[in-house]
């Protein structure tokens, strides 16, 4: 339904790129990432100086195994704004995938949890910053504090199927 109306949105304000955005965003949400990343190049046309727009395109890109990619646009996303709490909670995951597949290092993994506590300093009751943290916490074996922030993330949306897979692995 949330993609849905975002897609409304557009058709009512299609010069908006923070819409593109909130689209982009729902539909990594939902595992369209081609769709997201779509939506989020749609939102760097009408503004390609948007810290947000990179961010949410890194975040998709991150998704579809790109993770040079992704982490190029998330770089710029933080050269842009600094302080985008999103940009550091995406940081965290691109980080941790690229480790996971093999094209990070050990170094990728210090600055992960070093991207997760400077997202939990600028927004430390976002959803996105409660998932992230859990991610490395997850992928440093810290399984009970993984599942504390899994939980936080799911008390703030509970319709997200992936946080809810999340919990299971670190309860496993």
């Amino acid at each position: 339904p949330a993609i849905d109306a975002y897609r409304k949105a557009n058709a009512s304000e299609p010069d908006n790129p923070a819409v593109y955005i909130m689209l982009a965003r729902a539909q990594v949400f939902a595992g369209q990432y081609k769709e997201a990343q779509t939506a989020a190049e749609d939102a760097l046309l009408l503004n390609p100086s948007n810290s947000m727009a990179f961010a949410a395109r890194a975040w998709a890109l991150s998704f579809q195994g790109e993770y040079l990619e992704a982490e190029a646009d998330i770089k710029r996303a933080l050269e842009l704004d600094p302080n985008n709490a999103l940009a550091h909670a995406y940081y965290v995951e691109i980080l941790v995938d690229s480790f996971y597949s093999g094209l990070g290092s050990f170094y990728d993994i210090e600055k992960a949890i070093e991207e997760s506590r400077v997202a939990q300093a600028l927004a430390p009751d976002l959803l996105e910053t409660h998932r992230a943290r859990g991610y490395v916490l997850e992928a440093t074996g810290n399984y009970e504090e993984a599942i504390r922030e899994y939980e936080a993330a799911i008390a703030i949306n509970a319709n997200i199927a992936d946080l809810h897979l999340a919990l299971g692995r670190n309860y496993r």
